[in-house]
């Protein structure tokens, strides 16, 4: 029986108990609807009214990144954004607490935005060599009006871990072919280069040498098509676990095996993997490095899969917001979707009640490492 007909039948069958016995029809409407158990539910961090009266908000944040005790978020229309603790005496504004927009384009914590994007607005998942620096993919189109001056690509930006303070260090492999199909999926690999996916095609390509400065003629950047995702799909996130990498995209879960391998020169595809949603869309991944995934499923929740034994592990379909409500998941399809794990092994969930379409939709999530761990 398929799943439209169940639901069908369970509808038909509550309204009918509603009428007769309406405390049996609530109890079942509990079980059915409660979550499932070893689920946890997230913590809403940041979002449109939090704190009160708070206006500006995420726009389908599409990756993070903790430096030091400094959140910050990349933005579908501010670029990368600084996110401010709501309390300014909370001594642990990482892990507790409300976070907010920084709307201060001027106190150097933030980067891009503003009506001429400079020198991004559309921004993806980010990947961070865990001291910092870190690389933001930005998939913005040239404008064409006065002042603009937009680099779609992969920007390396410094942060200092005290005082938060960001450090534009512009493009890396500027005039080497990274913007045009818009990168928005972007890994770290065990060889030390840059792995990028893209908003356009499958392809996935090797950027090497990504600490260096463009043009440095001591350590010059290339860029290596490596492979391509199953049936050319856009690539939302990717992962590495070892040397293998892992990729997010409309078709499901996939992997390129040994992508670091020096072999890996453009025939080196990703190949489906069943982790029990194959053919759903995948909006967000991140791994822990070594045998475990996190994926977000657009419809469905975040889930954890391990890599050996395979198996799926629902993690979460929603979380809190700060007044107790439950709230579902709102992933935008076709999209990165923030997921990652910071220094602490917390995750950090983004996602948009908007769908993307509407601006200050955006929402935060929180789910902490021993949270994480609860669930076998």
């Amino acid at each position: 029986m398929n799943q439209d007909r169940v639901q069908a039948i369970e509808h038909i069958v509550l309204n009918r108990m509603k009428k007769a016995w309406p405390w049996l029809a609530a109890a079942l409407l509990l079980a059915i609807f409660v979550p499932a158990q070893g689920q946890v539910l997230a913590t809403q961090r940041a979002g449109f009214g939090l704190p009160a009266n708070q206006v500006a908000a995420p726009n389908t944040p599409g990756g993070g990144v903790v430096v030091g005790s400094f959140f910050y978020a990349t933005d579908q229309v501010n670029g990368f954004r600084h996110y401010l603790p709501a309390d300014p005496t909370n001594p642990d504004p990482v892990n507790s607490g409300i976070l907010y927009f920084d709307n201060n384009l001027n106190d150097g914590m933030s980067l891009g935005g503003a009506a001429v994007c400079i020198p991004f607005c559309k921004t993806g998942q980010v990947a961070y060599d865990g001291n910092q620096t870190v690389w933001v993919t930005a998939f913005d189109q040239q404008k064409g009006q006065p002042g603009s001056v937009t680099f779609p690509g992969v920007h390396r930006i410094l942060i200092d871990p005290l005082s938060g303070q960001v450090g534009w260090m512009g493009p890396i492999a500027q005039n080497l072919g990274l913007g045009g199909a818009g990168p928005t999926s972007i890994a770290l690999g065990p060889d030390g280069n840059l792995y990028v996916g893209f908003a356009k095609s499958g392809n996935i390509v090797r950027l090497t040498n990504p600490q260096a400065s463009s043009f440095d003629p001591n350590f010059p950047q290339v860029v290596q098509s490596v492979g391509t995702s199953p049936n050319g799909r856009p690539v939302h996130a990717m992962a590495f676990a070892g040397p293998d990498l892992y990729l997010a995209t409309a078709d499901g879960l996939s992997v390129i095996r040994n992508a670091v391998a020096k072999t890996c020169t453009g025939g080196c595809n990703g190949v489906h993997i069943s982790d029990g949603f194959s053919g759903v869309d995948h909006v967000g991944l991140v791994s822990d490095g070594i045998n475990r995934l996190y994926m977000s499923i657009n419809g469905q929740g975040v889930f954890r899969f391990t890599i050996n034994p395979q198996s799926t592990t629902l993690i979460s379909t929603g979380g809190t917001d700060p007044n107790g409500a439950v709230l579902p998941f709102a992933f935008v399809g076709g999209h990165t979707n923030m997921l990652f794990l910071d220094r602490l092994g917390n995750l950090w969930v983004g996602d948009d009640i908007g769908d993307g379409r509407l601006n200050f939709q955006g929402r935060i999530w929180y789910i902490s490492a021993g949270q994480l761990a609860s669930i076998p």
